[in-house]
Formats: structure tokens, C-alpha cells, sequence
């Protein structure tokens, strides 16, 4: 993927990814767990599945960004992942505009989480090392109140502080790359 132009990797790799997760939550919420549990689960791994996806996928954008030169009018241009994960988190912010600065980092650890089962980087300071980090839940997040009332199901990932919503979380990223390279918002 690495002649695939950036916008292209947004459109076609990182916007899918994000979309077909919300779009399977929504489907989540829609069933009725007490007169379908067995569709229920399946729905909920699929749902667990396009989130982890959808995670790495924005996540690891940053690395896309970097790679691609997307900061080149930038001053000063960033010219590491750190320098360009700080510039995200600076412009990552919810819906009602307030900034979420440590959604990005939140993001990646789940993402880190995802893929190795257990983190040993003394860097992670949100998701537990061990354990579940990400899980269906009929609770409300407990930390920004950001995602769906109690009852509805929705996926969570769990940190070391309290629950978040992991589509408000990708929600307020990518509301950051729309506000730092005017990527489309999904």
C-alpha cells in the first residue's frame, strides 16, 4: 500500500473500516438480545471484529500521513510519528466541538491491545496491559458520557480511568483529520 495516494488510503481503506464498524453497532442495537440471543452474539463478534479494524486502521493512519508527506506545509513539519500523533491529538475534539487530546493515544493502545494480547511498553498509560480492552456492552461509557444510554448495546474500551466509547472515540479523531488536513469526515 505504500504507492497508494492519501486521500485514496482514506476513501477506500480507513473510511470503510470506521464505517462498516458504526454501521454493525447500529445493527447491534436494533436486536432484541431477549428474543434473539444467538443473533445477538453473532452480531456482537461481528461488531467486536470491524471495531478492532476499524481502530488499526485509524490509528496507523498517522503513520500513512507521515509516510505520504501530508505535512509538508506544515511549519514546523513534522518528521516522526510522535511529532504527528501530538499534532492529531491537538485536533482531535467530540461533537460539540471540546477537545478530546487524548482520543489518538486511546485509539492505539486499543489498536496495540488488538494485536499483541498483552502490552509490555511502559507508553501505554490508557488500556490495561492485560486483559479485555475493548467489549460489547449495555452500559454507558463512565468516562465523557459520549456514547449510548444504559440498555443500549455498544461497544466500549476499557481504561485504566473508567469506559469509553469506541465510536465517539473514532468519531473525535477523525473529526481531527478533517480539521488538519481536511480529510472528508465519515
Amino acid at each position: 500500500m505504500g504507492d497508494l495516494p492519501l486521500e485514496s488510503h482514506w476513501k477506500w481503506l480507513v473510511t470503510p473500516s470506521v464505517q462498516n464498524f458504526v454501521t454493525s453497532e447500529e445493527l447491534l442495537r436494533q436486536i432484541n438480545m431477549e428474543q434473539d440471543g444467538e443473533l445477538f452474539r453473532q452480531v456482537s463478534y461481528e461488531t467486536l471484529r470491524l471495531g478492532m479494524v476499524g481502530a488499526i486502521f485509524l490509528h496507523h493512519f498517522a503513520e500513512v500521513a507521515l509516510e505520504r508527506d501530508a505535512f509538508a506545509r506544515f511549519n514546523p513539519t513534522p518528521t516522526n510519528k510522535a511529532q504527528v500523533r501530538q499534532l492529531i491529538a491537538n485536533c482531535a475534539v467530540d461533537a460539540a466541538g471540546n477537545p478530546r487530546p487524548d482520543d489518538h493515544k486511546v485509539l492505539g493502545e486499543a489498536a496495540d491491545a488488538i494485536k499483541h494480547a498483552e502490552l509490555t511498553s511502559p507508553q501505554i498509560i490508557h488500556v490495561p496491559k492485560t486483559g479485555r480492552v475493548i467489549e460489547i456492552a449495555l452500559t454507558p461509557p463512565t468516562i465523557h458520557l459520549e456514547g449510548r444510554p444504559d440498555g443500549e448495546a455498544q461497544v466500549l474500551i476499557i481504561t485504566n480511568a473508567g469506559s469509553r466509547s469506541l465510536s465517539a472515540i473514532m468519531h473525535n479523531v477523525v473529526r481531527g483529520w478533517n480539521a488538519l488536513l481536511g480529510l472528508p469526515l465519515i
